[in-house]
């Protein structure tokens, strides 16, 4: 329809003008105000052409922003952090505090975990190997938190403090937990190159000492990193992996977070029926086990799914309770994300300033973080938005 008024615009003066010319005689001034009249309206076409290429350039720029935000959407928090528990849990001395920091965290009450784990640290009888595994699990409740320069400064002193353990079995598990987890922050900070080195580095650790939940991890977040950098075959190759030895294993965990990250990839691959099935088996077991974390991202990517197939009511159902679980449990990531997928669907709707809000949220948060990647995308988003609104006000 567009493309015959635009014909009829442009080229119907013309014939117009041409036709009462030559074929009618129209001559001197009433000529000249015909043509007039036929060249104004044939510029008024071109005119209306030349705006409407323009709105239809902002629009797939709006588009393209969209599909990048979703793409990248909770990729990054689905990351199981490395527990190293040994070097606690084996000492006596130490059992009451380990105990009771593994009970906080299973009540997401993580600052109180980590002033457990700070007495296990602190413990003039602890040992390298002890406060190897403390610097783990603080590090892994700053992480949740997300107090990502916390969470870093305890995985790498405890890679430092890991030289030092006797045990080569304990030190390697030590040392593997430890790059693993510096790896996930690298990821989250969109700093991939560095993330994938220190998860290829645990990975080929995990591998030589059969320490199959510490291959899990790994290969979950190699997965991730592959699936950032638009590398989604490999990445599925890696999540399979993944699901594979935990099914093996029976790690619940690993399971809902392997199948989780599929469906993510699928999503993007624009499988969406296949993509539903993985996130639905993985929210299945997160709830059934209380996996928050994966829970929270399995909510997140079906409310994107839902989006691409264009049930935007169904789709905010799946956000809202994602981003009421993710304040129940502290997770700020996890919080900063959904809401950037909440505004994703409030600008489909058409709810411009709800979107902008939403945006903004999630900004100050990835901006507490520390989130470069997230950051410069968001910042473009609400640029969208707010140029989208300027031009409902003229």
């Amino acid at each position: 329809m567009d493309l015959w008024l635009n014909v009829l615009l442009i080229a119907g003066p013309l014939v117009l003008g041409t036709y009462l010319s030559i074929v009618q005689g129209i001559t001197g001034r009433t000529a000249t105000g015909v043509w007039i009249v036929c060249v104004f309206i044939c510029l008024a076409g071109v005119y209306r052409v030349i705006r409407k290429k323009k709105e239809e350039e902002k629009e797939d720029k709006a588009k393209r922003y969209y599909r990048r935000l979703q793409e990248r959407q909770e990729l990054h928090s689905r990351g199981l952090p490395i527990r190293y528990v040994n070097g606690l849990g084996g000492n006596p001395i130490l059992k009451h505090s380990f105990n009771m920091g593994e009970k906080y965290e299973k009540e997401s009450k993580f600052e109180e975990a980590i002033e457990e784990y700070t007495k296990c640290l602190s413990h003039p009888r602890a040992t390298e190997e002890n406060r190897v595994a403390a610097n783990v699990l603080i590090g892994n409740c700053y992480h949740i938190l997300s107090k990502v320069k916390e969470a870093e400064n305890h995985y790498k002193e405890a890679l430092n403090i890991s030289r030092g353990v006797k045990k080569k079995g304990e030190r390697l598990k030590g040392r593997a937990a430890a790059l693993g987890n510096i790896g996930i922050i690298y990821s989250d900070l969109g700093r991939l190159d560095n993330a994938l080195n220190y998860q290829e580095k645990a990975l080929e650790i995990n591998r030589k000492i059969g320490y199959e939940r510490g291959i899990v991890a790994g290969l979950g977040i190699i997965g991730d990193i592959y699936t950032n950098l638009g590398k989604l075959d490999e990445a599925l190759e890696y999540e399979k992996e993944a699901l594979e030895i935990s099914r093996k294993i029976g790690y619940k965990e690993g399971i809902a977070s392997a199948l989780g990250s599929i469906g993510a990839i699928y999503t993007n691959l624009g499988k969406l029926d296949e993509a539903l099935k993985y996130e639905k088996e993985a929210l299945e077991i997160g709830r059934k086990i209380g996996y928050e974390r994966g829970i929270v991202a399995g909510l997140g990517i079906t409310g994107i799914i839902y989006s691409e197939l264009g049930k935007l009511d169904e789709a905010l159902k799946y956000e809202k309770e994602a981003l009421e679980i993710g304040r129940k449990i502290g997770y700020e990531q996890g919080i900063a994300t959904v809401l950037g997928n909440i505004g994703i669907i409030y600008s489909e709707l058409g709810k411009l300033d709800e979107a902008l809000k939403h945006y903004r949220q999630a900004l100050e948060i990835f901006k507490r973080i520390g989130a470069q990647r997230q950051i410069k995308t968001l910042l473009e988003g609400i640029s969208i938005i707010e140029e989208k609104r300027r031009r409902e006000r003229e």
